[in-house]
């Protein structure tokens, strides 16, 4: 049973570079896109100065084994696109932030998020992209030694 410490916290509205995959590992496609990217810019994606957030888009679907999914890097507004990625600007807004280390247990971790979410009458504001998974560490790694947040947007009270 996962035991983790959950904060509200509020994200900043982003500039970024969003990059689509789809099939039965989608988020790799879409992780190769946004990689060669910032290569192609000379963009060194560890520097600290990047963040990296990602996205079922579409869904799972039990009927269906393929899926999408939607990865982001921050840049600056100065950055130019490249065919077949496309710039957005999320609004930010209201988050319950979890931290993770290590891939195998993400699906726990989503179910520990929304029921603490349930458990403290925060309901979920599908406004905006409701589920984000920021990834901290460079994903040369094995995904068991990442370290992640994990982001449900929360409709905010005030």
């Amino acid at each position: 049973m996962l035991d983790l410490d959950v904060e509200l916290v509020d994200l900043e509205p982003m500039h970024v570079v969003s990059a689509r995959g789809y099939g039965t590992e989608p988020e790799y496609d879409a992780w190769d896109a946004i990689l060669e990217f910032a290569k192609e810019q000379r963009i060194d994606p560890w520097d600290k100065t990047h963040r990296f957030f990602g996205f079922n888009n579409p869904d799972p679907a039990p009927e269906r084994a393929a899926y999408g999914y939607e990865q982001w890097m921050t840049v600056d507004e100065t950055v130019p696109t490249s065919p077949g990625l496309d710039l957005k600007d999320p609004p930010g807004g209201r988050y319950a932030k979890v931290q993770i280390h290590g891939l195998d247990i993400i699906g726990d971790a989503w179910q520990y998020l929304v029921d603490w979410c349930d458990n403290h009458d925060l309901r979920i504001d599908t406004d905006r992209v409701p589920c984000l998974e920021e990834v901290l560490t460079p994903i040369d790694q094995p995904e068991s030694t990442w370290d992640m947040n994990l982001y449900l947007a929360v409709e905010d009270g005030t």
